[in-house]
């Protein structure tokens, strides 16, 4: 039916119909010298459609040629021509899902070990100095007598397909003298990826293909609200593009989704939701398929077959401005990346342990030294690191899975950007609760249980009994949705308030590790730290963690007094069902909202 050619991974694709008696499965392979070639037949076979000759001016392979052999026998011949020195025992065939597939040799990889899966910033012309011609050669002629168990209308179709047919050149002479149509452009697989299947599965959409996957920036659209991520250097199959998929079969959720050809070597996947925002991407650990689901409805012990372990890291300044942070695992990885404006975090599904004095080691004096890893029960690691909007960052995986590096390249702040910010006076009487994470970001979590339930819960508990009491409150976040901590700080500062408290559970990787403590960064919101934590510590019966200074990023960049409250362990057993329960919940919170009006009292003395 058809001939393509993916450079990135040198396959040539040829597209058959199979009969009902199929095609068939095994192909020897023949030597040929002067030129370098090889050529293997496809018996009881027809060639339908015209210009079956691709040729290449900048590539180890010069030339593919697809002709009809003879016509009794049906037998189609494919001839691949190489450099002289390209060594042709490196070809293999084999046939999947209608696709005769020629590999001509090993995938061609950039650095010999890593292949990008994450870039910010793209190339998507990647393949675009190689220029491919078609040729169009002699015709073929055709016995008529095909097969007496054919309709009428099929022999007239293969008839027509004989005449358009191309024939081998007999002499071995070129066809220097033959028109050349460029075909540069419109080559369909120019890729790095070729999509040949997708499907819903656990209430999620899986994609699948031939190649190297990479991803852009998961982001967001509204009217109506829908998730996008984008494939650079990837190519769709036509049958897959503009379906609309639904994603819940058991009509819980209204979710859909596409896939479709956005550019001619980019591929979109759209999903239609109103949980946009919680669509992340699963990349499987051959980097051949990616899982696209709202992480709320994220099993992750269905994602994971084999269980690994962090084994190393490794640490490399590049410049002054790129840096680059390698971590080595004991068996290939299953992985998140999600990407916002401020921070760069990764799930390591089936991740089980590491070491975190090995890691401290590794990261100090290092740009990655803010680089934090989280050991989340049930679900893995989460690595996460700070930064700025500008900044590029790339992912690329091992062949094998086994590695995940990580380059950050340092953006140029451009202060035009900057929103500009006139202080408000603060309001007297008016506080910002802000409670810990949401949305895509689960925060620590233990046993199916997220911090960011337990932090929006108790917030909501301060700012009810704050209200009772006659004071104003206004909350970065009302429900169970992400907001960038740029954004919890931009909307402090709109609204002015008299203090800013931000309210978050702990956790760490040994669970013995309990009690409650209370961060601020700046000296004017010492005081307020001070006061707060005395009423947790008076209220609750748990260990005095105390006061520590801290630069989180909340407590930092607002400017009024500030704090970040850990109101205990999610990594203790015995602390967890407590955090949970209604109690400890309601006494939390009397003892925050007691804390901030003791604090907003002494300033109007």
């Amino acid at each position: 039916m058809s001939m393509n050619y993916d450079d990135s991974s040198s396959l040539i694709f040829i597209n058959t119909i199979e009969s009902p008696d199929g095609v068939q499965k095994e192909f020897k392979i023949s030597k040929l010298q002067n030129p370098n070639r090889i050529y293997f037949d496809i018996e009881n076979a027809v060639l339908i459609g015209d210009k079956q000759q691709l040729v290449f001016e900048k590539s180890s392979i010069k030339e593919i040629r697809l002709s009809q052999f003879t016509t009794e026998p049906d037998v189609v011949r494919a001839v691949v021509t190489f450099d002289e020195g390209f060594d042709v025992s490196r070809v293999s065939l084999f046939y999947l899902n209608g696709y005769l597939i020629v590999r001509c040799s090993v995938p061609q990889i950039m650095n010999d070990y890593f292949n990008t899966v994450y870039d910010d910033n793209p190339q998507n012309l990647a393949y675009s100095s190689i220029a491919v011609n078609s040729q169009a050669v002699q015709k073929v002629p055709i016995n008529t007598a095909v097969s007496s168990n054919m309709p009428s209308s099929v022999i007239a179709d293969i008839q027509q397909a004989f005449e358009n047919s191309t024939l081998s050149n007999s002499d071995g002479k070129t066809f220097d003298s033959v028109i050349s149509i460029d075909l540069s452009s419109s080559l369909k697989l120019r890729t790095k990826y070729h999509v040949n299947s997708v499907h819903v599965k656990n209430n999620g959409f899986l994609i699948n293909g031939i190649g190297q996957i990479t991803a852009n920036k998961t982001f967001c659209l509204t009217e109506p609200k829908r998730a996008v991520i984008d494939l650079p250097n990837t190519y769709v199959e036509k049958e897959l593009r503009n379906k609309e998929f639904k994603l819940c079969s058991d009509g819980s959720c209204k979710d859909t989704v596409k896939i479709g050809q956005f550019e001619y070597n980019k591929a979109r996947v759209v999903v239609n939701s109103d949980d946009a925002e919680k669509y992340i991407p699963v990349f499987s650990a051959d980097s051949q398929s990616l899982f696209f689901i709202n992480s709320d409805k994220l099993k992750h012990t269905s994602l994971v077959s084999t269980v690994s372990n962090i084994n190393k890291a490794f640490v490399r300044k590049i410049d002054s401005k790129t840096n680059e942070l390698i971590l080595s695992f004991t068996a290939p990885v299953v992985h998140s990346i999600i990407r916002t404006d401020d921070s760069l975090n990764m799930y390591m599904f089936n991740v089980k342990s590491y070491n975190e004095q090995d890691l401290i080691k590794t990261f100090n004096n290092t740009y990655y030294k803010p680089y934090t890893m989280s050991l989340l029960p049930q679900i893995g690691v989460r690595g996460s690191i700070a930064l700025n909007k500008t900044d590029i960052v790339k992912i690329d995986q091992s062949i094998d899975g086994k590695a995940l590096k990580i380059t950050i390249k340092q953006g140029i702040k451009d202060k035009s950007d900057e929103k500009a910010v006139i202080k408000k006076p603060s309001e007297k009487g008016k506080v910002v609760i802000d409670p810990g994470h949401g949305g895509t970001d689960y925060g620590a979590i233990r046993d199916g249980i997220n911090e960011k339930d337990i932090t929006l819960d108790v917030s909501e508990r301060v700012a009810s009994i704050l209200k009772t009491k006659g004071y104003k409150v206004a909350m970065t976040r009302k429900d169970d949705c992400y907001v960038s901590l740029q954004d919890r700080v931009e909307f402090s500062e709109n609204e002015a308030p008299e203090i800013f408290v931000s309210i978050h559970v702990n956790s760490a990787v040994a669970t013995e590790p309990k009690g409650i403590e209370t961060h601020y960064y700046h000296d004017y919101s010492n005081n307020l730290a001070k006061i707060v934590h005395s009423h947790l510590i008076k209220e609750i019966d748990t260990k005095d963690r105390g006061l520590v200074k801290s630069k989180f990023y909340v407590i930092n960049h607002t400017t009024v007094p500030a704090i970040l409250v850990e109101m205990g362990f999610i990594s203790n057993d015995e602390e967890r069902a407590e955090l949970i329960s209604d109690k400890r919940k309601q006494k939390t919170a009397k003892a925050i909202a007691e804390g901030i009006i003791e604090y907003i009292k002494s300033q109007s003395k």
